[in-house]
């Protein structure tokens, strides 16, 4: 009875920026627990390569292209899904990006990128998951791609730490909001993890990753695959009286 809590056979999740990092290992491990999966990407082509590699493991999936930014594009990503496959159920809001250099270099031009990518989209996302979990009177969970860095301070990412701040705010007031909808809605809140976000931050984590590892109370930088667990918890029936909640997956970061 335990297990099948955690299991997602016959649910179908739309998980957002799942190319590659977090949102693939994401796509992969939903799947993986029985969801049908769409996912999606600025391009097709990454999110279709995803989808494939989830149709060769046996599982069903369809990649598809969204401007995550653009409320169009978001509306007509939950549209193609559930009418590729009925309904939907999990909505994941993972897209996002990060430019890494002082806060006296940022433009606002990039200050606004920064937020426009992380939080207006996770924001759009939920607003468009919501209005089909109405539409189809059953409720449904959204699961958003948070940070440490909403948490912790982090030098050269100020918009980055403050558009994951926002996320978090923004799952509280959502959970408040639509909960007597039956709607739920969480974050994962990743620490460092494996994975590329761009070759920027990628590189100055393993310029400092001693350090890194020697702060982290695990003693190890996270495995992109690690993300998937935590976010499948937090979607399935498992976490059915759990809402309004930034899980925390940093090793420990944030603890000390």
């Amino acid at each position: 009875m335990t297990g099948q809590m955690f299991d997602l056979t016959g649910k179908v999740a739309v998980i957002t920026g799942t190319s590659r990092g977090i949102g693939r290992a994401l796509a992969m491990g939903f799947a993986d627990a029985g969801a049908k999966v769409a996912g999606c990407a600025r391009s097709a082509d990454g999110a279709g390569a995803t989808a494939a590699d989830i149709a060769e493991r046996g599982g069903e999936a369809i990649g598809l292209a969204c401007d995550v930014t653009n409320p169009a594009d978001v509306d007509r990503l939950m549209a193609e899904a559930a009418e590729a496959f009925g309904k939907v159920d999990i909505v994941v809001a993972n897209a996002g990006m990060d430019i890494t250099k002082p806060v006296l270099d940022f433009t606002p031009e990039e200050f606004d990128q920064v937020i426009r990518s992380n939080l207006t989209s996770a924001y759009l996302t939920a607003h468009a998951a919501a209005r089909q979990f109405i539409k189809q009177g059953t409720g449904g969970s959204i699961v958003m791609t948070s940070s440490n860095a909403s948490m912790a301070a982090f030098e050269r990412l100020t918009p980055y730490c403050a558009s994951k701040g926002g996320i978090d705010a923004l799952v509280r007031s959502l959970a408040a909001e639509w909960g007597p909808l039956g709607i739920r809605v969480n974050s994962i809140n990743p620490g460092y993890t494996y994975h590329q976000m761009n070759s920027n931050s990628t590189e100055i984590m393993e310029q400092e990753q001693d350090g890194i590892i020697a702060r982290t109370p695990l003693r190890r930088v996270a495995d992109v695959e690690e993300m998937a667990g935590p976010a499948i918890f937090l979607a399935s029936d498992a976490a059915s009286y759990v809402t309004g909640v930034n899980l925390l997956v940093d090793g420990g970061w944030c603890a000390l």
